[in-house]
């Protein structure tokens, strides 16, 4: 018995040492796996919506050979030379936060229709992948507010870490609430795309707000699980350490699926959206395109996807420009 007794007693102490050790290894991959760019990237640091281009090699939003054929690639066709715009500030009524954005008025204020762009994980405003989206609006009429999330471009950085776009989907509303206050848009006249991290951020906040109009949604993350699993292989892991991650946040009092996909997909009530995505993207499986497609069906919410066969991530964009400019501005002229 005291054999037993003593083989149980290390048993457990293994089992706690196992345990801490595991949690200490996901800390340092949610750490690792969440961590953004306080500031602009030196490769996007000279965009502005009259002058952008690509990054170069390793520098694109996905890796891999497949990117340097876009290095360096033309979009003088997008620079913005007639459309006015300008920098602006917008503070968080609940927070120290303070959300660069660039205000571009083709139409303002004889016309309302805005939208609001947002860029992905540990990317800004100043990345071609909303530059490019954003004059495509722009030339159409529509007004653009095109910002950078907390912890990333100008905007104030609060701890340097992404959130899943629990945070980031507060800043869409901060600004969609300033658009309303100080340039007396409606929100029905409202609408956001969202690229990949903004995306989801988008999604989310459609959760929160029922009053924002319309959702248009770059390579978003449905199946949160799969899709943090994927960025973990992605970053240089186990894929199988995003559960331990996932609890070491939890345990720092940070819900990375607080708010999940499916609850903006069940907050629509008839809003429009749609899901751009390609189906050879490596950083986003277009598995999460079908999937969140599928789910609206399931719930009665009509989600229209366009696919851009071949396409990496945000691949699309560059591929097949003149339908990517196509599917915007039909979309967002019907919804707003």
């Amino acid at each position: 018995m005291q054999m037993l007794a003593r083989f149980l007693k290390f048993g457990a102490a293994a089992s706690i040492i196992l345990l801490i050790g595991a949690l200490a290894l996901g800390d340092y991959v949610y750490r690792a796996g969440t961590a953004v760019h306080c500031g602009v990237h030196s490769f996007h640091a000279g965009n502005t919506p009259s002058r952008f281009q690509t990054p170069g090699v390793g520098e694109g939003p996905f890796r891999g050979e497949g990117w340097n054929q876009w290095v360096d690639h033309d979009l003088s066709r997008w620079w913005l030379s007639d459309v006015p715009f300008e920098s602006v500030r917008i503070l968080d009524p609940n927070r120290p936060v303070s959300l660069a954005a660039w205000w571009m008025t083709p139409s303002y204020p004889r016309a309302k229709e805005t939208v609001i762009v947002v860029h992905g994980i540990n990317s800004s405003r100043h990345n071609f992948d909303t530059l490019m989206p954003a004059a495509m609006l722009a030339r159409a009429g529509f007004n653009v507010l095109l910002m950078d999330l907390r912890d990333q471009g100008e905007t104030t950085c609060e701890d340097g870490r992404h959130s899943a776009g629990q945070d980031e989907s507060d800043d869409i509303i901060t600004a969609a609430y300033w658009l309303k206050s100080m340039k007396a848009i409606p929100l029905s006249k409202i609408g956001v795309h969202g690229v990949s991290g903004g995306a989801l951020a988008a999604i989310i906040s459609a959760a929160k707000n029922t009053e924002i109009a319309a959702f248009s949604l770059e390579a978003p993350v449905f199946d949160f699980n799969r899709a943090a699993t994927d960025e973990v292989r992605y970053q240089g892991f186990p894929g199988e350490l995003w559960r331990a991650a996932y609890w070491a946040a939890r345990i720092r009092g940070i819900d990375l699926m607080r708010v999940r996909p499916a609850d903006g997909i069940n907050a629509l009530k008839g809003r429009p959206a749609q899901v751009l995505h390609g189906d050879a993207d490596s950083r986003v499986a277009y598995q999460n395109a079908l999937d969140l497609t599928a789910y609206a069906a399931s719930v009665g919410e009509e989600v229209a996807l366009h696919t851009f066969s071949g396409a990496d991530h945000i691949e699309g964009l560059l591929r097949e420009p003149e339908r990517y400019q196509d599917l915007l501005v039909r979309f967002f002229t019907k919804a707003l």
